[in-house]
């Protein structure tokens, strides 16, 4: 929290997508895929870090989803 954007990149490497936060702000979503092959259950690990229009993190949040980073819906209000 409170780190920037740029700092985030430079450390996690570039994120799996990006979205509007609809805020004027930008979200980076990266994402992890796991698949366990004995229940033959494929799902995805979230991160997801809130920038706001300055690039400073201001909100964070972790998911494990079935849906692909494309799909993935960054709203958490």
């Amino acid at each position: 929290m409170g780190s920037t954007k740029q700092n985030l990149i430079m450390s996690w490497g570039p994120p799996a997508r990006t979205a509007d936060d609809g805020n004027g702000g930008e979200v980076l979503i990266y994402a992890h895929q796991v698949y366990v092959p004995q229940y033959r259950l494929n799902y995805w690990d979230y991160k997801m870090m809130y920038t706001d229009r300055e690039g400073k993190i201001y909100h964070w949040r972790m998911s494990r989803e079935q849906i692909p980073p494309t799909e993935i819906n960054v709203r958490f209000n």
